[in-house]
């Protein structure tokens, strides 16, 4: 470890980088690929001392909590290491419900996490046979390649490419598909060419000293550090000027709201056990230049840092005494004598010596086998008197904020015209709940569909498109508004898709009096689930009937639950003896009245390896 604050607690909060430059694709296991001619040759430079990284490493342990001198830096610069960089300074946070097969590395470890956040983020591809390699070494070009995806540098004129080439003596070691790389890695002032300023030395292998005064430019380039004088002057082309990265645009409340917000809320990791000794990490994102702390249980005003401006982080060691399952996680965010708070449940997780709460979904383990448990409920909230209402012009005192208790998406998965995005909240009752989706829908109304359950639903219209956008919902009580908000990890896309058929076989002409099935859909649509995963289940229909999903041939009849009139939801997790599953087919059945419909799903499940 390297850094003051655990690698192991980077959680997936936030925005995933849009990369755009397809010509770029696997350039990284390209150029490190273990036949690429690129690593037969060391070159000079690789002999050369190192003495002049030591004031770039001094820089970045004097401005930054990184401590990068207690491993030499004439030690090879591993990829695991370069991601732990990237991910404590860029602010990458893995996605577990995103996470990608890595066949050399051992799940739920801190390196694993760390691998994920910068495989999903596209600055690091993993290799043939999902490997991401994480003791393997890069060369020079390699590691420019992922430094230029992960600062977004935008691509090159071909001008401006034979301009940056033409400066070095060694310019034809450069692979064709590397040269925009160079140009762009120069305008960001990553390249830093010693002893020789006119060799690149693309070949090199590099060390941790060399790594280090790449980060060093990364942050100059970020305006996150001062610049330093290079040991011998650098060489640019005529009329070319050191890009910076574009000043972040102040953050802009929507209309109608206050000017001091907690837009999302991440905990890492977010379900599992976690053992005494390990670390809790909280990361928020909301109004910058404020005072941040978090609630974790009974554990108050753990304090956060604002790590990057309005990215708040903090972490918690679990004590050998906590035994805290499914705790209320709450980050409170004051500036300028004004707070608001943020607060999440996590029923999924467990700190101390405690065991993880279950899963309460069926379980698909064998052919023809579900064992039938009850549909997801939300976590019981804690009996409280209600607050009287406060008077206009009165102050609210501290505390009585309404609580969540479970807030549930679906359909987790891309969205087209004429699909419905349901979202339900389990909180206070007698509230008032509304919703943000993303920049398509603000302030969209939620009802009390029955105590303690708020459902609200958005239908994607021609025009939308957007990705990962982030849903706020907000639940407001005596003057007092809590809010949640998550990235919604999928893109919408209005201009896909039909309004009256979206992904789905249109229902079958019925018989009069037949109940009717106007939509299905599923979370397995484009990809295949695997083991510990959950297959959802929505279908619209007539209400007031009884419904069931299964996959034909393979499973018995599951129930779903009417969570609302005319919507059914159903579940099920995917066992360890599941059966590998290929064309799957999906059906549900609405039964009412003693009459039945099914249909299809018109997308083949795929289930396993």
């Amino acid at each position: 470890m390297t850094t003051r604050r655990p690698f192991s607690t980077l959680t997936a909060l936030t925005l995933a980088l849009a990369m755009g430059l397809e010509w770029q694709q696997s350039i990284d296991p390209v150029l490190a690929a273990p036949d690429s001619p690129l690593l037969l040759a060391q070159g000079g430079a690789g002999e050369t001392s190192l003495a002049w990284t030591e004031r770039y490493a001094n820089a970045l342990e004097a401005q930054t909590d990184l401590v990068v001198t207690a491993q030499p830096l004439t030690t090879t610069l591993t990829r695991i290491e370069l991601a732990q960089w990237m991910a404590e300074f860029l602010g990458y946070i893995p996605d577990r419900a995103q996470a990608q097969i890595i066949a050399d590395m051992t799940v739920d470890t801190p390196d694993y996490w760390t691998a994920q956040a910068v495989v999903q983020v596209g600055a690091m591809r993993l290799y043939d046979g999902n490997e991401f390699r994480p003791q393997g070494d890069m060369t020079k070009l390699e590691a420019l390649a992922i430094l230029v995806r992960a600062l977004q540098v935008a691509p090159p004129t071909e001008a401006e490419v034979a301009a940056w080439l033409s400066q070095y003596s060694d310019a034809a070691e450069v692979p064709e598909v590397g040269r925009p790389l160079v140009a762009m890695a120069g305008q960001a002032g990553l390249i830093l060419n010693v002893p020789n300023p006119g060799q690149l030395t693309p070949n090199l292998i590099l060390r941790r000293g060399e790594g280090i005064a790449l980060l060093h430019q990364v942050l100059v380039y970020r305006q996150q550090l001062p610049p330093i004088d290079p040991p011998v002057p650098q060489l640019t082309p005529a009329g070319a000027a050191v890009a910076t990265a574009p000043t972040p645009a102040p953050v802009v409340p929507p209309a109608g709201s206050s000017d001091l917000e907690i837009f999302a809320v991440q905990v890492s990791p977010d379900a599992g056990t976690v053992p005494a000794g390990m670390s809790l990490t909280v990361t928020a994102q909301g109004t910058p230049g404020g005072q941040a702390t978090v609630d974790i249980g009974p554990v108050q005003g753990v304090p956060m840092q604002e790590i990057q401006p309005g990215l708040y982080q903090g972490s918690y060691t679990v004590r050998a005494g906590d035994g805290i399952q499914s705790p209320d996680v709450g980050v409170q965010l004051t500036l300028s004598g004004r707070s608001t708070r943020l607060q999440k449940r996590q029923p999924q997780l467990a700190l101390g010596n405690t065991a993880p709460p279950p899963i309460d979904t069926p379980v698909f383990n064998d052919p023809g086998t579900v064992t039938p448990f009850p549909a997801p409920q939300p976590t019981p909230l804690i009996a409280r008197q209600p607050s009287p209402a406060v008077p206009a012009g009165v102050a609210v005192p501290p505390g009585d904020y309404p609580e969540f208790s479970y807030v549930r998406i679906q359909p987790e998965r891309d969205l087209q015209q004429g699909d419905i995005v349901t979202l339900n909240l389990w909180g206070d009752s007698g509230a008032t709940a509304r919703f943000d989706f993303g920049s398509l829908a603000t302030g969209q109304p939620m009802r009390e569909i029955k105590t303690n359950l708020y459902e609200g639903t958005y239908v994607v219209q021609a025009g939308d498109q957007i990705s990962n956008p982030v849903v706020k919902i907000l639940l407001s009580q005596n003057g007092r508004t809590t809010q949640h908000a998550e990235i919604f990890p999928f893109r919408i896309d209005g201009t896909q898709g039909d309004p009256t058929s979206s992904l789905f076989t249109p229902p079958p002409a019925s018989a009069p009096g037949q109940p009717q099935i106007t939509s299905v859909t599923a979370n397995t649509i484009g990809r295949r689930l695997q083991v510990g995963e959950i297959l959802n289940v929505t279908m619209r229909g007539d209400p007031g009937g009884t419904a069931t999903f299964e996959i034909r041939n393979v499973t018995p009849p599951i129930p779903m639950r009417q969570v609302s009139p005319g919507l059914y939801e159903g579940q099920v997790q995917i066992g360890e003896n599941t059966p590998t599953i290929d064309n799957g087919i999906l059906q549900v059945t609405l039964e009412r009245n003693g009459r039945q419909t099914t249909q299809s799903l018109n997308s083949l499940v795929m289930i396993g390896p």
